[in-house]
């Protein structure tokens, strides 16, 4: 590539980052990371965590940039249980192109056809681990993106910055307020009450592990060293009540 594209990916990379640094609104960042994305070819992006199946995706969604109708159909087919850009997401901390997937049954082949007439025929993915531990990622798409190599290290970096500057914009200026979905509230209202993993499923209808991962997720984002403390703090914050 010549010195001069090269530098020219290098300046969009800089600006980029210098006015993701200045945006003080959640939906400052969400139009201009579409703007960013935009400039590259891209018309559909997601800001999300990555949890693993039998857990749905919805509940961990952070920026929405599907096309009109996709997400529906995507939550209504279930679609998140066997895509396999998901899949390959969960188990790599590396960026990848949705051409390196491997569609190894017909579910997954249904996921990405119909992405496919969604108009998403190309994409990228940029994994994230937040300092949780739980991952998140930035996955885009697109008909005839920008993905040449110098291209996909701007989108890494734009991506891991949008990301981060969205999670430091939902902890101002009360710092846990809001962060609990609606099942992770539930869980921690009846640990509240002293119930039991085991008894906390059977009322939910949640298996025994699925209640352990969303109290585990919960503390996480309340800041706790344990279940009992994530109780405390989300009292606290007024996520949950007695």
């Amino acid at each position: 590539m010549a010195p001069t594209a090269m530098a020219e990916y290098a300046k969009r990379m800089l600006d980029a980052v210098s006015e993701f640094e200045r945006i003080g609104t959640v939906s400052g960042v969400t139009d201009k990371l579409e703007h960013i994305l935009s400039s590259f070819g891209f018309t559909a992006f997601l800001v999300t965590g990555v949890p693993e199946p039998p857990l749905r995706l919805e509940e961990y969604i952070l920026m929405n940039g599907w096309p009109a109708g996709w997400t529906e159909h995507y939550v209504k087919r279930d679609f998140y249980r066997h895509d396999p850009v998901a899949a390959l997401c969960r188990t790599t901390s590396n960026p990848f192109e949705w051409s390196e997937v491997e569609v190894g049954s017909p579910s997954a082949a249904e996921v990405m056809d119909t992405a496919y007439d969604f108009g998403m025929r190309k994409g990228f993915l940029v994994p994230i681990m937040r300092t949780s531990g739980f991952q998140a990622c930035v996955t885009m798409a697109g008909e005839r993106p920008d993905l040449d190599p110098d291209a996909k290290r701007v989108l890494h970096v734009v991506s891991m910055f949008a990301h981060g500057r969205i999670a430091n914009l939902n902890r101002e200026p009360v710092r846990l307020k809001g962060v609990l979905t609606k099942t992770e509230k539930e869980i921690l209202q009846w640990t509240a009450v002293g119930k039991s993993s085991w008894e906390i499923g059977l009322i939910l209808n949640l298996s025994k592990s699925t209640v352990d991962t969303f109290a585990k997720r919960a503390t996480a984002k309340l800041d706790a060293v344990n279940r009992t403390q994530a109780v405390v703090n989300a009292i606290r914050t007024r996520e949950i009540s007695l």
